[in-house]
């Protein structure tokens, strides 16, 4: 998953470029979310010393605090240097100024082109999702589903089970953060999935590192976020083979 930041001291600002990131990690279901969107660079820090996800940073330059875009830029690089920094500005020969600094910024945007404030946020997003996914399937273990005629990938890692659906000839998948309902047959996922995932009932196949515990007993597993995943009864042995 990406977290996106936003740190911006006009609180109009603010609050339009957060609303057009949210509406773009819904309209596109982006593995993404708004973390903070806030005036203050050191909330920011605070979030990002407990965090290990990837960050997508839309930062004014000309802060009006004692630490201003550049300098804040600077410290996130310290805790993560392969995030993507955006620098939202009203000055463009300020760019110059972030290579002294060295923390390679994925875009400059234009404050004073409200028109294409939102283009070019939409366009960064987009670019980071592409980058990220590709970085993913080099480094973990990811699956591609197909849903409304876009290919969304998902890492093994933030999947809990996958489950048919009431609708026909369609699987849900359901994740860390969400739910989503794709098209697919339970058998070929299982295939593809191997030995990752365990099929633990006809309507069901569980993600053998999420398991938080299984209570033989009344034939359930239960996953890392609490959620209940039923065993039959032809597929208890198998579960205790192989958790």
């Amino acid at each position: 998953m990406i977290d996106v930041y936003i740190c911006e001291d006009v609180k109009e600002q603010r609050d339009v470029i957060a609303n057009y990131v949210t509406s773009a990690i819904l309209m596109q279901e982006y593995d993404m979310k708004l973390r903070i969107s806030t005036d203050d660079p050191e909330e920011i820090i605070e979030h990002l010393k407990a965090s290990e996800n990837t960050g997508l940073y839309f930062l004014d330059i000309e802060l009006k605090l004692s630490k201003n875009g550049i300098m804040l830029a600077k410290e996130i690089r310290e805790y993560d240097p392969r995030g993507f920094i955006v620098f939202i500005t009203s000055h463009s020969e300020m760019s110059f100024i972030t290579f002294q600094y060295k923390v390679e910024a994925l875009d400059f945007i234009l404050k004073d082109e409200p028109h294409q404030l939102q283009k070019r946020i939409c366009e960064c997003m987009e670019n980071v999702n592409l980058k990220y996914m590709k970085n993913s399937r080099g480094s973990k273990k990811t699956i591609t589903i197909k849903r409304g005629g876009r290919n969304l990938t998902l890492e093994y890692d933030d999947i809990m089970f996958f489950e048919t659906s009431v609708s026909e000839h369609k699987l849900v998948v359901h994740t860390v953060n969400r739910t989503l309902e794709f098209f697919g047959k339970m058998k070929d996922l299982e295939d593809e999935v191997g030995t990752n995932f365990i099929r633990c009932h006809r309507a069901y196949l569980v993600n053998k590192n999420n398991i938080k515990k299984v209570l033989y007993d009344d034939k359930l597993i239960i996953m890392k976020n609490e959620a209940e995943c039923p065993i039959s009864h032809r597929m208890i042995g198998r579960v205790k083979k192989q958790v």
